[in-house]
């Protein structure tokens, strides 16, 4: 008989994005001898189900979760009339309570063992599912600024309800778990802040970058999804600001999604040659290892990985004042930290690349900087 605990981390999707990152990270390095790991993907389908860890038991949702990632709006936009159906039977099970039933009667068609520890690994949704399931400890992963946004405002009876069944809530930083205290009025909250992929990390770096090693000017870059969230018009605002006041440099955009049409119109209108494109990358780090500057522009976050993910590779960060940058950028070697607004973005522009010597000296400081993965996955250990 195996002493091993059985853990069970439920998410809702496995798209590109930092959740998945992060939950893929935490399960490959947990202790294979320690812990007997499923996955539930409510619904199954994302490009980081590729980098679900071997030992990793995938379980996939039931028909009725379908949409339980896919916003009405959009299946309205995509005339998707079976999605339409599918989601509204969803929330009516939500408003009306029933979803607590619902959820016990397709766990019993999914799930076919009790687990010792259950974890929601995204904040809403997976913490309802999560809660009124039979684990014996239920955890809540929390991975945003919920003062900022709440993605649950529609459904805060529930959530409390559900809250008031889990044992523990593990926020990514201090501030986003201050924010979640306060918004869902609980009082049984920790912090920990999210483990990096070091080895896959520094593997990665192997591979050769998109940009050029010989250059004349300052390459500054980003990595994120292109989404509201990430706010990455302003960043091409500021970095047209900062070029008009003859600070020149080349702005690398990596990533792509729902406004790439939008962000490229920007550059063509505001006429920046200066900004390239360079799409979806399943390894950015080359090319964030090879920057001057990575840049962050979020209007939010909870603890964004990519910014520890660019201490790493030993490139300095500018970013707006976003959860968890403060307990990242610990030195004024690591970087910037700006308001989160346009006039201080565009700002923090111009003072990068004011000093061109200060912002090459931190990313030769910055080749001594160390991680401490083995710290949280300590604290991690010890909550499971």
């Amino acid at each position: 008989m195996s002493d091993k605990k059985k853990i069970l981390f439920v998410n809702d999707e496995m798209r590109v994005g930092g959740v998945a990152r992060v939950l893929n990270t935490l399960m490959k390095l947990l202790p294979e001898d320690q812990y007997e790991i499923d996955l539930l993907v409510l619904h199954k389908e994302g490009m980081m189900l590729e980098s679900v860890p071997k030992n990793v038991n995938v379980i996939e949702g039931t028909n009725f979760f379908k949409t339980v990632d896919q916003p009405l709006k959009l299946l309205i936009d995509r005339f998707d009339l079976l999605g339409i159906c599918n989601k509204c039977l969803l929330l009516f099970y939500m408003k009306t309570g029933l979803i607590k039933k619902k959820i016990r009667k397709e766990r019993a068609k999914m799930l076919h063992k009790q687990y010792d520890i259950e974890m929601a690994a995204k904040e809403g949704f997976c913490t309802i599912f999560t809660a009124f399931g039979d684990s014996k400890k239920k955890l809540n992963w929390v991975l945003t600024d919920y003062s900022v946004c709440n993605y649950s405002s529609n459904h805060m009876k529930l959530l409390k309800q559900a809250l008031k069944q889990i044992d523990l809530n593990v926020a990514d930083s201090k501030k986003a778990m201050l924010a979640y205290e306060k918004v869902f009025e609980i009082h049984n909250g920790i912090s920990i802040h999210n483990l990096m992929d070091i080895e896959g990390i520094q593997n990665a770096l192997k591979e050769s970058s998109d940009l050029p090693k010989n250059r004349n000017v300052p390459a500054l870059v980003t990595v994120a999804r292109f989404h509201p969230q990430k706010s990455l018009d302003r960043m091409i605002k500021a970095s047209h600001y900062a070029y008009q006041q003859g600070y020149i440099h080349t702005l690398y955009l990596i990533g792509g999604g729902e406004l790439d049409k939008s962000l490229r119109k920007l550059v063509s209108e505001l006429q920046m040659k200066h900004v390239v494109f360079l799409g979806y990358s399943k390894n950015p780090y080359p090319n964030m290892k090879e920057a001057d500057l990575f840049v962050l522009s979020s209007l939010y976050e909870g603890f964004a990985t990519v910014i520890s993910e660019s201490l790493i590779v030993g490139t300095p960060v500018l970013t707006t004042n976003v959860s968890g940058c403060e307990e990242q950028i610990t030195s004024s070697e690591h970087g910037w930290i700006v308001d989160n607004s346009q006039e201080a973005l565009n700002e923090g522009f111009v003072k990068a690349l004011s000093n061109l010597k200060e912002l090459y000296r931190k990313k030769e400081v910055l080749k001594k900087y160390r991680y401490p993965n083995d710290e949280i996955l300590k604290e991690f250990m010890d909550v499971l």
